[in-house]
C-alpha cells in the first residue's frame, strides 16, 4: 500500500493513531491471537471543520475513546470501558467541540425478558472532560426508553443542538426534542402520535415523514408532510416480506426531494420521490442488473446535497450519480487500485476526507485525504499484522442447486496447497445477510491455518432481490440446507475439497446450518462447530412472545409447529455420526443460552461424540476479549483434533 502512495501524494508521517505490528511475523501460519484480538481501531470520524479526528481504540480488553488533533498531532484518551458492562455502541461528532458516545448493555426488564439498552452522553473533546447524560432520569408516568441513542439530525437549529427522537411519553411512538449537546437540555417539539413509531426531518429539520410498524399485522405504513400542506399523507404501506416494500434513504436538500431504495425490475435501486406532486412521482437514480442497491446514502457536506451510496459489489466502494464525486472516486480508486475505497467522512467544506480502504487481504486502512494539497496520509489499519503476506483473496463461484437455481459463493484456498484440501464449509448468520469478497476474521483465520473455506450465499441471503431473500421464509432448514449441501458436493467434484476431510461451521443461523448439516448430511462432514446456533425452531420462534417482533418472527421462521419440529437439529441428534462442537454465551440476547443446553444434554443422552462450552457472560456477538480467546482457542482446539491437516 504505501509503495502505490508514495509515487503520486505526499506522506508526512504516521499519526498516533496508526498502530502496526510489534514484530515482524514472517512465519506463514500465524499465532491465534492475531485473529481473536479484533480491530484495533474502528469508526474513526473527522470533526466538521476537519482539524480533530476521534476513533474508538481497542487496546486488549479495554475500549478507549481517542482523540487526536490533526495540528499539534496531540493525542488525548476521553473514556474508557472493558466491555463487561457496557460497550461503546458509536462515537461522532455533534460540533467542533463535542461528541456524543452512545453506551450499549444489557438490561432485565419486566416478566425477566433480557434486553438491550443504549444510553446517550456528550463529551467536550478535550482531555478531563466529563460525561453529560442526554436522557434526564424519567419522572412519574413517563416512560424508561430502552433505546435512546436515536439522533435525527446535528447541529439544529444551532451547533448547540440536535434532534433526538425518544419514546419517554408513549412506548414504541417516539417524540422529538431538541436537546442541548452541552447540557443535555431538552425541549418537545413534536408531540408522539398513536400512528407513529418514529420521525424524519428534512435537511431543514423541518418534520416530513413518519413510520409506523403495527406488531400485530407486521404492516409498515410511511407518511409524508408535502412542502406547503398541513394535512399528511400516506404514502406507502406494506406487509413484512413484500416486494412493495421501501426504504427511506434520506432528503435532498429541497425539502420536496425523497431518496428511497424499492423494487426495479426483481432488485431494490434507488429513486427520487417528488413530495410536491399528489401522485408521489419516482425517478430511477440508480440501480444494478443482479444486486440489489441498499445502504446509506452518501453526502456533499458542503452542499447538503446526496451525491451517491455505500453499495459492495466486486467492482465498486461506493455508487456515485453525482459527476464531481464520480470523478473523486475515480480518482481514489487511480490511487489505490488493489482496494474498495469509501469515502467516509467529509468536512463542512468538503475538502478534507477520510477514506477506509479493504479487501480480503487488507482489513482496512483508514487515510486522510486533503482535495487542496492533493495528499493521502495513511493512518490506521484495523488488523496490524494481518496482511497480503498471510492472508488470500475469495474466489467467486457458481453453482447449480438441485433445483436449478444458480447460487454464489465465495472459495479461499491456502496458500501453496494444491488439489483437494481439507475444507471448512461457513455459512453465514442472518440468514437475511451475505458472504462477499470482502476481509471476515473467520475466513481469515481458518485460511491461514490452512483450511479450503467455502462461504455460500444460500437462498434467503440479502442482495440478490426480493424473490431470493424471501425463499427463506417460512423456509428454514430445507431448501436453503440443500444449497449448503450441494454447494459442498459442486467443490468436491470440482476436485477442491477432499470429501474425507470437510467440517461445517457457524454462527446463529449460521450455527444452526452446521448442526443440521451434521444431522441430515451425516455422511458429508466429518466434524460440526455451531457458536451460538439454533437447535429447536419452535423454541426460537416462541423466544419472541415478549417482544413487539413476535409476529414477525413467526411470519419469518413460519407457524407450522410440525414442519419447525422436522427441521430442528433437536429432533435428528440419532443421526449424527461425528464429533460437534457447541459454544455460547449466557448473555447472548439473539439466540438464548437454552437452544445449546438443550442439544447439549441430547447428544449426551445419544452418547454422541460433542463439547460444551459456555461462555460466562457472552453475547450474541463476542464483545469482550477474553471471551473471543476462549471461543478461538475452542475452535481451534477441536480443529485439530478432528479435523487435522
Amino acid at each position: 500500500m504505501n509503495k502505490c502512495l508514495a509515487s503520486f501524494v505526499m506522506i508526512v508521517c504516521f499519526l498516533p493513531f496508526y498502530s502496526s505490528a510489534t514484530d515482524d511475523i514472517k512465519q506463514s501460519v500465524l499465532p491465534l491471537e492475531m485473529f481473536y484480538q479484533g480491530e484495533r481501531i474502528e469508526r474513526l470520524r473527522l470533526s466538521p471543520n476537519g482539524k480533530r479526528l476521534v476513533a474508538l481504540k481497542n487496546i486488549k480488553e479495554d475500549t478507549l475513546i481517542q482523540l487526536i488533533d490533526l495540528t499539534s498531532g496531540e493525542s488525548v484518551y476521553l473514556g474508557k470501558t472493558d466491555n463487561k458492562k457496557y460497550k461503546f455502541a458509536w462515537v461522532r461528532w455533534a460540533n467542533d467541540t463535542h461528541l456524543l458516545a452512545s453506551f450499549r448493555y444489557g438490561d432485565v426488564r419486566g416478566r425477566g425478558t433480557k434486553t438491550t439498552e443504549t444510553r446517550l452522553f456528550s463529551i467536550e473533546a478535550k482531555a478531563g472532560a466529563e460525561l453529560v447524560p442526554m436522557v434526564k432520569p424519567v419522572r412519574k408516568g413517563e416512560h424508561q426508553s430502552q433505546f435512546q441513542d436515536d439522533v435525527i439530525k446535528l447541529r439544529y437549529p444551532d451547533d448547540d443542538h440536535f434532534l433526538l427522537g425518544l419514546d419517554r411519553e408513549m412506548p414504541g411512538h417516539d417524540s422529538l426534542f431538541q436537546v442541548n449537546v452541552k447540557t443535555g437540555k431538552a425541549t418537545l417539539v413534536q408531540r408522539h402520535r398513536t400512528n407513529v413509531g418514529s420521525w424524519l426531518v428534512d435537511r431543514q429539520g423541518k418534520v416530513r415523514a413518519s413510520r409506523d410498524y403495527n406488531e400485530k399485522t407486521t404492516r409498515t405504513s410511511v407518511r409524508v408532510l408535502r412542502p406547503g400542506q398541513t394535512e399528511w399523507t400516506e404514502a406507502w404501506s406494506w406487509l413484512a416480506f413484500s416486494e412493495e416494500a421501501i426504504s427511506i434513504l434520506g432528503f435532498g436538500k429541497d425539502p420536496k426531494d425523497l431518496y428511497i431504495s424499492a423494487n426495479h425490475e426483481g432488485r431494490s435501486a434507488v429513486f427520487k420521490v417528488d413530495l410536491s406532486q399528489a401522485d408521489l412521482p419516482r425517478q430511477l437514480i440508480i440501480s444494478h442488473p443482479v444486486y440489489d442497491i441498499e445502504g446509506s446514502l452518501i453526502y456533499s457536506a458542503a452542499r447538503d446535497e446526496p451525491v451517491g451510496i455505500y453499495f459492495s459489489d466486486e467492482a465498486s466502494g461506493s455508487l456515485f450519480w453525482d459527476e464531481e464525486f464520480k470523478a473523486f472516486q475515480a480518482g481514489l480508486d487511480k490511487v489505490l487500485p488493489d482496494t474498495v475505497n469509501y469515502i467516509t467522512n467529509l468536512s463542512s467544506d468538503d475538502r478534507t476526507y477520510l477514506v477506509y480502504a479493504t479487501n480480503a487481504t487488507t482489513p482496512g486502512l483508514y487515510l486522510l485525504g486533503d482535495r487542496d494539497e492533493k495528499s493521502l496520509l495513511p493512518l490506521a489499519e484495523t488488523h496490524p499484522g494481518l496482511s497480503e503476506e498471510h492472508l488470500v483473496q475469495k474466489k467467486k463461484v457458481s453453482y447449480k442447486a438441485r433445483d436449478g437455481l444458480v447460487i454464489e459463493g465465495y472459495v479461499s484456498l491456502p496458500k501453496g496447497k494444491e488439489g483437494p484440501g481439507a475444507m471448512v464449509v461457513l455459512p453465514h448468520g442472518g440468514p437475511f445477510s451475505q458472504d462477499s469478497n470482502s476481509f471476515d476474521i473467520f475466513s481469515a483465520y481458518l485460511v491461514n491455518k490452512g483450511y479450503v473455506v467455502f462461504q455460500p450465499n444460500f437462498r434467503g441471503s440479502s442482495g440478490y432481490g426480493h424473490q431470493f431473500l424471501t425463499q427463506a421464509v417460512g423456509q428454514y432448514g430445507m431448501a436453503m440446507q440443500d444449497d449448503i449441501t450441494d454447494g459442498t458436493e459442486y467443490l468436491i467434484g470440482e476436485k477442491i475439497a477432499d470429501p474425507k476431510r470437510i467440517c461445517i461451521m457457524g454462527a446463529s443461523y449460521g450455527g444452526y446450518a452446521a448442526l443440521l448439516g451434521a444431522a441430515r448430511t451425516p455422511d458429508l462432514y466429518q466434524c460440526s462447530i455451531s457458536f451460538a446456533g439454533i437447535s429447536d425452531l419452535r423454541e426460537q420462534r416462541n423466544s419472541y412472545r415478549n417482544y413487539t417482533s413476535y409476529n414477525l418472527a413467526k411470519k419469518q421462521m413460519g407457524k407450522d409447529n410440525d414442519l419447525l419440529e422436522q427441521n430442528s437439529p433437536l429432533n435428528m441428534v440419532k443421526n449424527i455420526k461425528i464429533p460437534v462442537l457447541l459454544l455460547h454465551g449466557t448473555e447472548d440476547r439473539s439466540v438464548n443460552v437454552k437452544q445449546s443446553r438443550m442439544m447439549a444434554d441430547e447428544l449426551a443422552d445419544e452418547k454422541k461424540v460433542f463439547t460444551y462450552v459456555e461462555i460466562e457472560d457472552g453475547t450474541h456477538y463476542l464483545d469482550y476479549l477474553p471471551h473471543r480467546k476462549q471461543t478461538f482457542e475452542a475452535i481451534d482446539a477441536f480443529l485439530n483434533k478432528y479435523l487435522p491437516l
